[in-house]
């Protein structure tokens, strides 16, 4: 299950597992959730950035320890970014045009208002979160008229496997 080599335009990618609520971990982290076949697409995403943007939180729950590429952590504290477009430019300037977002819902739904999302890469998983503390995606997002693309849906043994694309880039 590995993302087909990306066009050159596509330097912006986020990747995401939700459960059908759009809940994004069970306990502390999304590892309960996460299928052989999503953690085969995730380390496959890997392989083609050059650098990983997570938030705080992700941070906190997630085990970024043996990460082979940069990981930059965000906060919305004491310094929020006011200009992700400028700082995403400033990131590619740094370690590469590849930026893969890992970010929970509060920052990719973020930049998926914004139109900075080149690609995302959304698993559906049919196992579900009993945390209802969890963070959810808003999934009406994914249905903003003019925004993104739905451009694949793979069905897997235990999960949805779909890719969107922003629309600018579909047309061209």
């Amino acid at each position: 299950m590995n993302p087909e080599p990306l066009p050159n335009e596509v330097k912006v990618i986020a990747s995401l597992l939700i459960d059908q609520k759009g809940r994004v971990r069970d306990g502390v982290s999304s590892r309960p959730l996460s299928s052989t076949e999503d953690r085969q697409r995730f380390l496959a995403l890997r392989a083609i950035a050059h650098c990983i943007v997570i938030g705080r939180r992700t941070s906190e729950s997630e085990s970024y320890a043996k990460t082979r590429i940069p990981v930059v952590v965000y906060s919305r504290t004491p310094h929020p970014i006011t200009r992700w477009d400028l700082e995403l430019e400033r990131l590619q300037r740094e370690y590469g045009p590849r930026i893969l977002i890992e970010a929970g819902p509060g920052l990719l739904e973020q930049l998926l208002k914004e139109d900075l999302i080149d690609r995302l890469y959304l698993t559906k998983t049919s196992r579900e979160s009993s945390d209802e503390s969890s963070p959810r995606l808003d999934l009406s997002l994914l249905d903003r008229d003019g925004t993104l693309d739905l451009i694949e849906s793979i069905e897997g043994l235990e999960d949805l496997f779909e890719v969107y694309q922003r629309k600018s880039l579909s047309k061209g």
